[in-house]
């Protein structure tokens, strides 16, 4: 599997932008340092599990649907199924990179780099998927989830097929995601999302604004 990624770090310290080109990944690596885990919010989501949450797999919103599909990809992450994540993603996954440098911790996980990311996991405390302008427009879900001192929020972008072709990463930032309307855009724009950090009232971070 090939992924080429399109980095950009803002270093939340100097608040300096660095841009980082990685190029192109020849393949998963055969070992992942990492092992993620799934938090008990979003439990009972995947492929299978529907009843669980009340929802019938057959009556299944293009949202939800979407919503799974990443929660499945946290999974297949979790198991290194290696073979599950490249069914997932596309094979040119663009990847944008906000934060410190050194915590480029997913990056090092789907490419093989290991090093400091060995410990980290990514446990997603919440999946929310954005409902799309219309059933033909790529969807995002945005999951967001913290360990220790580091907060994270990963926008995935959903094609129309079912694919994953982007993932916009967030670190030690806060982010707030509007929609544009086509026309008026300064006075269409709406709030859709924004971080939900436990600590937000007493630890202050840099903000970003994602507009979709």
């Amino acid at each position: 599997m090939e992924l080429h990624f399109d980095l950009f770090a803002l270093d939340a310290l100097d608040a300096h932008a660095q841009e980082i080109n990685c190029g192109m990944c020849r393949e998963l690596a055969a070992s992942t340092a990492s092992k993620l885990e799934r938090a008990a919010p979003v439990r009972g989501a995947t492929a299978g599990e529907g009843d669980e949450i009340g929802i019938d797999p057959g009556n299944e919103t293009p949202e939800q649907r979407n919503k799974f599909l990443v929660l499945r990809l946290y999974e297949a992450l979790n198991a290194r199924d290696h073979a599950a994540v490249q069914s997932l993603l596309a094979p040119d996954l663009e990847w944008w990179f906000h934060g410190p440098p050194k915590h480029q911790h997913m990056m090092r996980l789907l490419t093989g780099g290991g090093g400091s990311s060995g410990g980290f996991r990514f446990v997603p405390r919440s999946v929310d998927a954005l409902v799309a302008p219309t059933p033909t427009t790529s969807t995002t879900v945005i999951a967001e989830g913290h360990e220790g001192r580091c907060y994270w929020v990963h926008a995935w972008t959903v094609g129309a097929d079912g694919v994953i072709t982007q993932l916009r990463e967030y670190f030690n930032t806060d982010l707030t995601v509007t929609r544009l309307a086509a026309v008026a855009v300064a006075a269409s724009a709406k709030c859709v999302w924004q971080s939900r950090r436990p600590d937000s009232a007493t630890n202050s971070l840099p903000g970003l604004l994602l507009a979709l």
